[in-house]
């Protein structure tokens, strides 16, 4: 009898493909050029992991293998990349080298490394630049401390890593030096791990950042271990092609800033935040790049949503798409994820207007309402941090809602952060840029109704939904076939992590694989149910709304 499959064959489906680099790479028009592109992926933002020496120098926890092997960061799905400019070594895409507050060179990551898809189908390799990334960023934390780990507990493989970062010739002393300074840092890796890791493990796609950041804000930098909470929910990472032209930011529509965004977003990527009252005056500030930031997101701004490529799923069946068209408006779907052209805010006092987004209560979406509940429902106390709250109806209390304290501190961190950056007057409003920082409340009144107005989820246009699963703010649905199906209908548990698309569900292949993030819909945060607007239709109704989808 002849074996059911060959060797060949067995090797050509049942490994892992070779991550592709540079020209396997299909780059789909979205407004920008080559040098854009290389300019999101690697300019340094204030992201300090360890410094740029050691990670090329590390080694795997549990082989000789670099850390920084292809293979290995393609497990966590980080996107490859070729060498180029501000990229020397050929890091993965929002991998960085750059210049540290003490003068050294730095590893660490930007918003290209969570908000750049890369998709496969029938061997053919597509990036969608501000995309939902499908990353591991707990297990790529955890997988980073365990390596630290292994160098420090294993004798032959600090032996490797010193011979790489001091020379083979180094003197013991160095040696030494560099492993108290390696344990040092661990320390503060481990801490990020500790305080990162949620009560239910997440995996491929899904990252509570905000949550995690909340951590840091009004905990880690304030010296206020009390004020640390267990992340609760899984997050999908939002694609971010027209974030500069919403009205309001995040899921829960918590932020209208732009720049404190940008600032909060290095933070969660392992930069360095201080917030303190001391006896020589305030000390506020991280370790965010202002000015680089304010570059960065003019490209994002030129980012256009990614069209459905016809060449590669298949071309849009355009009659089909025009009866899911006519579907969509006879649904209300347009009601809170409008089409061109985009409703506008009125005119901002220096005459800005923005997309107005519809902030939809979390009892009436009816989706997993954890997310919203938990940043509004946490608490902290101001310690330290009080004064931040002089004037307020928080002023002298010892317990506080933590998303007010949160909003407070990372505005005098951003704050600080452009004192920092220059004292031109010109300069300093272009970072700061023409929206409001938040405003703490000065009544109850102002209060109860800052708490209600979190108790949202955000809903936007949807151009580029076909590249932007898996759907709702948590990531419970694999795809927009799923999305379209009566809450009841859909699937209960599926599998992250597979990059190859399905163009006729339009999301991943979500069937069981080796390695892959089992998402269980029945766990707490977890649900996908909810969103059933424009479900109660036909199979062929279905179908024809899809194919609309696709064309947005």
């Amino acid at each position: 009898m002849r074996p059911l499959i060959g060797p060949a064959l067995f090797l050509a489906c049942c490994l892992p493909t070779p991550p592709a680099r540079g020209g396997d790479v299909i780059y789909l028009d979205q407004g920008w050029s080559a040098a854009d592109r290389q300019a999101y992926y690697s300019t340094p933002q204030g992201s300090e992991v360890m410094p740029y020496a050691w990670f090329l120098a590390l080694e795997q926890p549990w082989t000789d293998k670099p850390f920084r092997d292809d293979a290995y960061m393609e497990s966590f799905r980080y996107a490859p990349a070729p060498p180029g400019p501000g990229n020397p070594d050929g890091l993965p895409v929002g991998f960085t080298k750059g210049r540290g507050r003490d003068g050294q060179d730095w590893f660490g990551l930007t918003c290209a490394a969570c908000h750049t898809s890369q998709l496969t189908y029938k061997g053919k390799t597509l990036r969608v630049d501000g995309g939902t990334t499908l990353a591991d960023a707990i297990g790529f934390q955890s997988a980073l401390v365990s390596a630290v780990r292994a160098t420090l507990g294993r004798p032959e493989k600090f032996a490797r890593f010193a011979a790489k970062v001091l020379g083979p010739n180094h003197a013991p002393r160095a040696a030494k030096e560099l492993a108290d300074r390696l344990q040092a840092q661990l320390g503060v890796m481990a801490d990020w791990e500790a305080t990162s890791r949620p009560a239910h493990p997440t995996g491929f796609g899904t990252w509570d950042a905000v949550n995690i950041l909340m951590n840091t804000i009004n905990a880690t930098a304030p010296g206020e271990p009390a004020n640390y909470r267990v992340p609760q929910n899984p997050v999908s990472y939002p694609s971010i092609w027209l974030t500069n032209r919403y009205d309001r930011l995040l899921y829960n529509a918590s932020v209208e800033n732009v720049t404190l965004r940008q600032v909060g977003e290095v933070i969660i990527v392992f930069g360095r935040a201080e917030a303190a009252f001391t006896p020589a005056g305030p000390r506020f500030g991280s370790s965010a790049k202002l000015k680089e930031l304010q570059r960065v997101y003019g490209y994002v701004s030129e980012l256009t949503p990614p069209g459905w490529p016809e060449g590669v799923f298949g071309r849009i069946d355009r009659a089909k798409a025009k009866r899911g068209e006519d579907l969509y408006k006879r649904e209300g779907c347009a009601t809170c994820h409008p089409t061109k052209p985009y409703p506008l805010t009125r005119p901002t006092a220096t005459g800005h207007r923005y997309i107005r987004v519809t902030r939809t209560p979390v009892d009436e979406v009816g989706t997993d309402p954890l997310y919203a509940e938990y940043f509004v429902k946490r608490t902290a106390a101001p310690g330290q941090l009080a004064p931040l709250l002089k004037g307020t109806p928080l002023e002298g209390k010892e317990t506080v809602p933590a998303a007010v304290l949160f909003l407070a501190t990372l505005t005098a961190i951003t704050e600080a952060g452009i004192d920092q950056a220059t004292t031109d007057p010109a300069e300093r409003a272009a970072l700061r840029g023409p929206r409001p920082m938040p405003q703490l409340p000065r009544t109850r009144a102002e209060l109860d109704r800052l708490v209600r107005d979190l108790l949202v989820y955000k809903a936007a246009p949807l151009p580029g939904i076909w590249a932007t699963a898996p759907y709702l703010h948590n990531g419970s649905v694999p795809s927009l076939h799923q999305l379209l199906l009566p809450p009841a209908k859909r699937v209960k548990t599926f599998y992250l992590g597979n990059r190859e698309f399905d163009p006729a569900a339009v999301g991943y292949r979500t069937e069981p694989f080796d390695g892959g993030y089992k998402y269980d819909t029945t766990l707490p945060g977890f649900s996908n149910q909810g969103h059933d607007y424009g479900t109660a239709i036909s199979d062929d109704e279905r179908s024809a709304l899809l194919e609309y989808l696709k064309t947005l």
